[in-house]
């Protein structure tokens, strides 16, 4: 007995093992968290991607209200007073859902929207009839996800200030 006490014949075989066991663990390891880091990769991208979509759409809405002047803007709503949504339907850049590139659902959509808030009257301004019209300009960008999961969406808006004279409808 005293024999196999004294005797390490076999304990270089059992460090091996047990060396091969913890690289194995760690190499496991290590392929897990580069999966968990990459689709977290792929998830940041994603968000940036439908980021800089809405922005665009955004950006639209913005050019929109830039070129038309406030009665181009109001001309087909009934009351002043309540909020409104004045996307126009006729201008191609101001479409709905539209494809980033025609033809290739997989390249995002956007879609810009302007929403008419409120008219006030400008303090100090009284005297020549001029108003404060408030618009919220807003963009949405889209892309679809891999697979059966759905879309990533984003929604971004500015409110807008234009001043404009009162003229008799």
């Amino acid at each position: 007995m005293s024999e196999m006490v004294g005797n390490q014949d076999g304990l270089a075989m059992v460090l091996a093992m047990s060396l091969v066991a913890l690289l194995s663990v760690l190499g496991i390891w290590m392929i897990v968290e580069s999966g968990n880091t990459y689709r977290m990769t792929q998830s940041v991208e994603r968000n940036a991607v439908t980021f800089n979509l809405a922005e665009g759409a955004l950006e639209l809405s913005w050019q929109y209200l830039l070129e038309k002047s406030n009665e181009d803007l109001l001309r087909n709503v009934k009351d002043v007073r309540q909020q409104q949504e004045v996307t126009p339907t006729g201008i191609a850049y101001m479409a709905s859902d539209q494809e980033v590139v025609p033809g290739h659902p997989e390249s995002g959509m956007v879609t810009p929207v302007l929403i008419f808030e409120d008219s006030r009257v400008l303090p100090g301004w009284d005297i020549s009839k001029f108003r404060g019209y408030y618009y919220r300009a807003e963009g949405k960008g889209v892309k679809p996800l891999p697979g059966s999961r759905g879309d990533a969406k984003t929604e971004v808006l500015r409110v807008v200030q234009k001043i404009g004279q009162v003229r008799p409808r």
